[in-house]
């Protein structure tokens, strides 16, 4: 038909399941089962190919329109992650029968077109089936497959005030570590490896030494920096003809992040996440910050789909950034660095090695200097978290000292 060869492929079903006991399911956790069905449609260069998803969401306090937004949503991730589809840009979904639903999801891969197909309610949760369309996209350089470290502190909260509501003074850490395990388990390079145990207020001030100093402590080549501006309650007490109602509670969440590379302390990222959510806790609970009740609570589940997106926008930011590290000894002929295996680096790799100065204008205004050591250096031994480095062609090195720089392009 017009030249173009459909070739067709069935794949197995594939099934994901959480299980969970019958008395876990007040709680707004998501059981996803997904079947693929996958068609290649090959015309020239393109490939398309129709993935077919089920997702399942459990029904919270009746809320029946955000269960079914959150089967959506799990079917058409599953999808993706099916296709081999990393994330990297925001897309507005208006095909199919979701045209009016403004649901929005990040993929490199091109979702042309969705269709919701099914939707079959239960006693307490709803399965939802989608059809997409996607074409997933190339790699768009070798940096991509190297994990990327990342350092941080627990997150400062401005007005610690906000914190009486519930007794939650360890805020900050529990969200700080916790985007550490979201992070964790949604991005396959990513890695925030390194928390200092205390919160910094990182002002304007020294912030590039600052950002240097954590990352070569951490070893760490990428510092997260982040300050959290708002978790305040409102409460919207009924009316006094409406007696019998309760009281309705709203917790807020403003997030403000930066992304630094520490080794120049240059900023690659800067965005805010704000997000709010029923708080159902009465005024006089204490709440437990790092309990899974805390987390399963929809303020829980608001402030982890803000991490979500944090990993992807910090995924896109820094995946086609050089992987560097840095030089830990000399040793006659033999350079010893701080990527190893856990970053990709293998044996036989080629690698680059450059000195970094300061140089200070008439204004002030402090600037670096890059100074590449002539050459190629070849990996001769690969460790987990370092490496053994020869200069490739004579062999000779002269003027590398410790604390230079290593890059991986």
């Amino acid at each position: 038909m017009l030249g173009k060869q459909i070739i067709a492929y069935t794949f197995l079903a594939v099934t994901y399941s959480i299980s969970r006991r019958r008395q876990a399911m007040s709680f707004n956790v998501a059981s996803i089962m997904a079947l693929f069905c996958l068609t290649f449609v090959i015309s020239g260069q393109s490939h398309a190919a129709w993935y077919e998803a089920k997702g399942q969401a459990i029904i919270v306090n009746g809320n029946k329109e955000k269960a079914r937004r959150d089967a959506t949503e799990e079917a058409l991730k599953q999808a993706l992650l099916f296709a081999g589809a990393s994330i990297s840009s925001v897309q507005q979904l208006t095909n199919g029968l979701l045209e009016s639903e403004d649901i929005t999801i990040s993929s490199s891969g091109e979702v042309d077109h969705l269709e919701l197909t099914d939707e079959v309610w239960h006693s307490n949760y709803v399965t939802v089936s989608v059809r997409a369309d996607i074409f997933p996209a190339t790699k768009q350089c070798s940096a991509v497959d190297y994990d990327k470290n990342i350092a941080t502190s627990y997150f400062m909260v401005e007005n610690r005030q906000h914190l009486v509501e519930g007794k939650i003074p360890n805020f900050s850490e529990a969200v700080t570590r916790k985007l550490a395990t979201e992070m964790s388990a949604q991005a396959q390079h990513l890695n925030l490896s390194f928390i200092a145990p205390h919160t910094t207020r990182w002002g304007i001030n020294g912030l590039e030494e600052n950002v240097r100093a954590l990352s070569e402590k951490s070893n760490a080549q990428f510092v997260l920096v982040g300050s959290i501006s708002d978790v305040s309650v409102q409460r919207d007490r009924p009316s006094s003809l409406a007696f019998w109602k309760e009281e309705k509670a709203t917790r807020y969440f403003s997030l403000s992040i930066k992304v630094f590379d520490g080794i120049n302390s240059g900023l690659l990222m800067q965005r805010d996440y704000l997000t709010e959510a029923d708080w159902p806790f009465d005024r006089f609970t204490d709440v437990d910050e790092f309990s899974a009740v805390f987390w399963r609570s929809e303020f829980g589940d608001a402030i982890k789909k803000q991490m979500h997106q944090l990993t992807t926008d910090i995924s896109e930011t820094i995946a086609c950034q050089p992987l560097t590290g840095r030089v830990l000894d000399v040793t006659g002929s033999h350079l010893s660095v701080s990527l190893g295996r856990d970053n990709g680096i293998q044996t036989g790799d080629t690698l680059f090695v450059y000195q970094t100065s300061e140089i200070v204008d008439r204004q002030g205004k402090a600037y670096l200097q890059y100074h590449i050591y002539p050459g190629e250096f070849v990996v001769e031994n690969a460790y987990g978290n370092s490496a053994k480095i020869i200069h490739k062609g004579s062999g000779i090195i002269a003027n590398i000292q410790e604390s230079d720089f290593v890059i991986k392009r």
